[in-house]
């Protein structure tokens, strides 16, 4: 199948090197993008093409970027007029979800979420959640790569829901263990708090430069505690939670 990948990011680039050993042909678009994404997308094996050609010649689409530009992509890709499969892979609230529907009304839309690290075949799995009428042809692009789709509803949304429930917990996690370096180290006592490593709920608290490490990240996090807040709200639940872990993320980017 000919796939277009928007945009070979850390985990996009990943996805789309699992299609090209599954025998599809990937393109993306270079123009405008930076040159790591450009090394990216050599070591993928991708197809350097305009935007038109790569839209134009594709069966499938494939959105895997920061959350904060996947509507704009979604647009331009309707503007086309795209008709065929368009996979939405960003982690997106209700409301930026229907947004990014409507926005690719020809094509058969189909609403993804990645847990897990980007595909590599180590031992922790890449689940690629998916939802909607066509999420069970979606699953077969990956056939037999380190990606293991996991079809969990009929209806987009569901994959999204299921990406959210897990982000706010993994991620929400490692807000609250930057948190609490940040303010031991206010008041001189990381060590004490490295000790209690030990405790089988303490494993974020093995390395005191997790606030450092997780700076390259947070520009994307950030973004992801939005969509997870009004996710919550729309879920009736407290989306203050997730407004108030988005600023760890605000402070270190």
């Amino acid at each position: 199948m000919r796939i277009a990948v928007f945009h070979p990011g850390a985990m996009g680039s990943k996805l789309a090197v699992q299609l090209v050993a599954a025998g599809h042909e990937v393109r993306w678009v270079p123009d405008g993008r930076s040159a790591a994404s450009k090394a990216r997308a050599e070591e993928a094996g991708l197809i350097g093409a305009s935007f038109a050609d790569a839209v134009g010649g594709a069966e499938a689409v494939l959105c895997s970027c920061a959350p904060q530009g996947a509507v704009d992509i979604a647009k331009q890709v309707g503007a086309a007029g795209f008709a065929g499969l368009y996979v939405e892979a960003n982690p997106l609230s209700p409301a930026s979800l229907r947004e990014a529907q409507s926005a690719v009304p020809d094509a058969t839309f189909v609403d993804a979420g990645v847990v897990g690290p980007p595909p590599t075949g180590g031992p922790s799995p890449t689940h690629l959640m998916l939802s909607g009428t066509a999420a069970d042809q979606v699953a077969t692009l990956w056939a037999g790569t380190a990606v293991t789709p996991m079809v969990v509803g009929s209806e987009p949304g569901a994959a999204s829901a299921a990406k959210s429930s897990y982000a706010l917990y993994n991620k929400g996690k490692a807000a609250l263990a930057v948190l609490a370096f940040q303010l031991a180290e206010k008041h001189g006592v990381t060590e004490a708090l490295i000790a209690q490593q030990t405790r089988a709920d303490a494993g974020s608290l093995k390395d005191p430069a997790l606030p450092e490490q997780l700076r390259s990240v947070a520009w994307r996090w950030g973004p992801e505690f939005d969509e997870l807040a009004e996710t919550l709200d729309a879920a009736g639940l407290e989306g203050d939670a997730a407004r108030a872990l988005r600023q760890v993320w605000t402070r270190l980017s």
